[in-house]
């Protein structure tokens, strides 16, 4: 499953200096793995350190701080075993501020995942290392709204050592179930490429929402359009 996120960051990263640094992970894939004593978001979102006297950065926050540099790029974060814990306990903040995307022109904005209050009064050029001094700067000014251009897509098993979801995760994702298929596709000669580089890049345009919610489908007249595709494809 992790896999199929990967290759999607294959196909849409550039093959250029800055994105393709490591030829065994692109750019703009990055692998955390969830773990069963996750309760809150502070492994994703980090939190203030009072002995250090400034705001943890992690993984996540350092990658979506990439998204928002890169805006023609789609960044993916592979939430690995994600219902190891559960979901609605350590994932609450981001899943609340799906609610309160909307559209700004061309682009789409929310709320922020971190207030830049969490900053005030820290020196940021003191209390951080040289490759995150940027970072902490960016968000002292701005705080850490959602990347337009992030996705974010869990892989989970469904057994008596995971979590269910909550109505809250199940009412935010596209859910797409696997049961088995012919695996050993993966290993045909025309697959051989999956994990590598391509020459010709699949655009952001393909993966860009154009809605956020469904008013705005009808209010743009769309709606009969979908339901003659609907029609069309029964």
């Amino acid at each position: 499953k992790s896999r199929i996120v990967k290759e999607l960051a294959f196909m849409t990263c550039p093959n250029e200096e800055g994105y393709n640094n490591d030829k065994t992970t692109p750019g703009n894939y990055s692998l955390i793995e969830v773990k069963p004593n996750w309760h809150d978001s502070s492994e994703l979102l980090g939190y203030y350190n009072a002995l250090d006297g400034k705001y943890e950065l992690t993984p996540f926050i350092r990658f979506a701080y990439r998204a928002l540099q890169c805006t023609d790029v789609p960044f993916f974060v592979c939430l690995d075993e994600m219902n190891l814990a559960p979901v609605e306990q350590y994932f609450a903040e981001y899943l609340s501020i799906l609610e309160t995307r909307t559209k700004d022109g061309e682009k789409i904005i929310s709320a922020k995942l971190i207030k830049k209050e969490a900053f005030n009064g820290i020196d940021v050029t003191q209390k951080y290392k040289d490759e995150d001094i940027a970072i902490a700067q960016y968000l002292q000014e701005n705080g850490l709204p959602l990347p337009s251009n992030l996705y974010i897509i869990g892989t989970v098993n469904m057994d008596d050592t995971t979590h269910q979801f909550s109505r809250k995760v199940i009412d935010r994702a596209f859910t797409i179930e696997m049961n088995g298929g012919k695996l050993e596709d993966m290993f045909k000669p025309e697959n051989s490429n999956a994990l590598q580089y391509r020459d010709e890049v699949v655009s952001q345009d393909r993966f860009k929402s154009h809605f956020v919610n469904a008013t705005e489908v009808f209010k743009d007249g769309e709606s009969d359009t979908l339901w003659t595709q609907s029609e069309t494809k029964i």
